[in-house]
């Protein structure tokens, strides 16, 4: 990689694109001899050879390397991981929690959609073979035309509607794109970190440049040929492209296309998706790799001797096997035993000559066949020294019985518990290398997809309500980072007995802490807060606890509501003091009235000494009347006494 200095000398002198092309033809030559060893590995796996040797039988082949990459593939990328999006804390947080929900549907559309498997199964066929996987995040917006008519008001008071041609995005895609392990370049760098550009490639026919928008099309040339060319020129122009090379300069932060063999920049723009880390790639999965150089290296040079050593006697095997009939020698005097090797079962041949026979000593004397018996010994220790060069490739490779799903009978279960853990151990580290780069495949997706997707799209995708204030922390990356994380599940087929047992274990754990919870909080609500506070801290030792951390937020909410309002509410009385206020009540209702009664009695017995008083002045009839009232007034003093009592 030039110097700085030397890159802006260069690119003065000869140009932008004669510098790249420079850049391009440098990291070629430093990765050149790898991509010849990963040709070699795969024409090895394809067991491409010539069809007329095998047939004679004189070049056997006994394909480990199909045989480990096969195995590998299964135990590396046995599903698709799911992404996992979550709130970076498990603080009560709604709208983080709506966004994370809208992330996670809208990767979940774009894994159905557009197939995101098949992108990463070719990246880890590439990383298993030549050594180095490579898949591309793709941001492509449909940009469409629309005519709008605009009245447009003049100085005099006039107006006149004229129509305006604006850009509308109609649709915007966001998918994996599987790169071929020779189409991918990056500058020479001991570090991953170190790398300032990298590149990739793309064949493209004079209608697709057209299609891409690049101008000079007649001066592109199209000097790409596959490898197997035929000698008819008419048929090859058929199969001719333009080799372009899309790049992408940390350093300037642009994306530049160049064409080989082209001195001009075809398309330059600044930085086209604005991500935090600015290569749509994450680095790439290395198989075998050192610190000294990025170059990888293929893992079945690791293990190719051993390799060879195992076809060689493969086909000494073969051809041993070849020899090994049942061939002898004869007298010619006794012609019946020509016949003798072509009878069948029960199928017995005449002699003219059996006296003649007999006296020669039988069968026995006249006739002697191969001891094939050495043959047989060579074969078994060559099927054992195989057996010992495949225990060899597996020590290489780490590939264990037990991921293989071989076992012996012998074995018993603790031995074969120790070599799943051991066996393991190196598999494990690749399988977390492969589910970091999906993850990362994630999250560069989801960068994409918070700060570039209109909001309309969004919820057309999701069926969430997307709100102004979640476009702005989506839009923004440090906001975004504080808020939500994102995650994968794993790559590779989960224990079904394992899994039963950890959910049983899960819910035995949580299901013994709820029931202590509920005691405490009930004796002390100040504590309720902090019984949330642990239930969480205890659910988050368990993966399957991510699943529980809405309803948890929900359950806190609501029980902290009620308790709010309880600490609002006056207390109600116990039963009892209930029972003694109605007691209290009815005494003092007596009490009332009896003094009632009292002042009615006072009353009463004043209106009859008045009454009295004044029956002596009255007539006959008047004292009647007088009477009657003094009788009902009576009756109203009876009553009184009776309140009274």
């Amino acid at each position: 990689m030039a110097t700085e200095e030397s890159r802006e000398d260069l690119e003065i002198k000869q140009g932008t694109a004669q510098y790249w092309l420079l850049e391009l033809e440098m990291a070629n030559q430093e990765e050149e001899e790898w991509r010849k060893r990963g040709k070699r590995v795969i024409e090895r796996y394809r067991d491409e050879r010539n069809v007329d040797t095998i047939s004679v039988g004189f070049d056997k082949k006994f394909n480990i390397l199909w045989s480990n990459t096969e195995t590998l593939k299964g135990a590396l990328f046995a599903r698709m991981a799911k992404p996992d999006v979550r709130r970076r804390f498990p603080d009560p947080n709604p709208i983080a929690r709506q966004i994370a929900r809208v992330i996670e549907r809208s990767l979940m559309y774009g894994m159905d959609i557009y197939n995101a498997e098949k992108p990463i199964e070719a990246a880890v066929e590439d990383f298993l073979l030549p050594g180095r996987g490579v898949v591309w995040v793709v941001y492509d917006p449909i940009l469409v035309k629309e005519t709008t008519e605009v009245e447009v008001v003049n100085e005099d008071g006039s107006s006149i509607t004229s129509e305006v041609e604006e850009e509308r995005v109609a649709e915007q895609r966001c998918y994996f794109d599987y790169v071929h392990w020779e189409d991918y370049r990056e500058n020479p760098a001991k570090r991953p970190e170190d790398v300032t550009w990298k590149a990739r490639r793309h064949l493209l026919t004079k209608d697709e440049l057209e299609e891409k928008g690049f101008s000079n099309i007649d001066d592109i040339p199209l000097n790409w040929l596959p490898d197997t060319q035929t000698e008819d020129y008419e048929v090859n122009e058929v199969f001719k492209r333009a080799e372009i090379w899309e790049i992408w300069d940390k350093t300037k932060l642009k994306r530049y296309y160049v064409a080989k063999g082209y001195h001009k920049i075809l398309m330059e723009c600044d930085d086209p998706y604005g991500l935090e880390n600015f290569f749509p790639t994450p680095s790439p999965l290395v198989a075998v790799r050192t610190n000294n150089t990025s170059v990888p290296i293929p893992e079945f040079t690791l293990y190719q001797d051993q390799a060879d050593e195992l076809d060689r006697i493969t086909t000494r095997i073969a051809n041993l096997i070849e020899g090994l009939k049942r061939r002898g020698v004869y007298d010619a005097s006794v012609p019946e035993l020509s016949h003798l090797a072509e009878a069948g079962d029960n199928d017995f041949v005449p002699s003219e000559n059996f006296a003649q026979l007999m006296n020669k000593g039988g069968l026995s004397s006249v006739f002697q066949q191969e001891d094939i018996a050495p043959i047989g010994v060579v074969l078994q220790g060559l099927y054992t020294q195989r057996n010992q060069i495949l225990e060899t490739i597996y020590e290489i490779t780490g590939i264990s019985d037990l991921i293989r799903g071989s076992t012996k009978a012998s074995e018993t279960a603790t031995a074969q518990q120790l070599k799943a853990k051991f066996g393991s151990m190196r598999m494990k580290k690749r399988q977390e290398q492969v589910q970091n780069y999906i993850k990362e495949l994630f999250r560069i997706k989801a960068e994409l997809i918070a700060e570039h997707y209109e909001p309309e799209q969004l919820m057309a995708i999701t069926q969430l309500q997307v709100t102004p204030e979640m476009i702005q922390i989506m839009r923004d990356d440090k906001l975004r980072g504080y808020s939500i994380d994102i995650e994968t599940d794993s790559t590779v087929f989960e224990d079904e007995e394992e899994e039963k047992r950890t959910r049983i274990e899960f819910l035995s754990t949580v299901g013994s802490y709820l029931e202590r919870a509920v005691q405490i909080s009930n004796m002390n609500p100040l504590l309720t807060p902090l019984a949330f506070y642990s239930l969480r801290f205890l659910v988050n030792a368990w993966k399957i606890g991510r699943e529980f951390e809405d309803i948890i937020d929900q359950t806190e909410a609501q029980l902290m509501q009620q308790a709010q309002q309880a600490m609002n509410t006056p207390p109600q009385p116990s039963e009892k003091q209930i029972i003694e206020n109605q007691r209290s009540q009815t005494e003092l209702t007596k009490e009332q009235m009896k003094q009632q009664g009292k002042l009615a009695d006072i009353q009463s017995k004043e209106k009859m000494e008045f009454a009295k008083l004044q029956m002596e002045n009255l007539n006959a009839e008047e004292r009647n009347k007088l009477k009657e009232g003094l009788a009902l007034l009576d009756a109203d003093l009876k009553v009184a006494e009776k309140m009274m009592q």
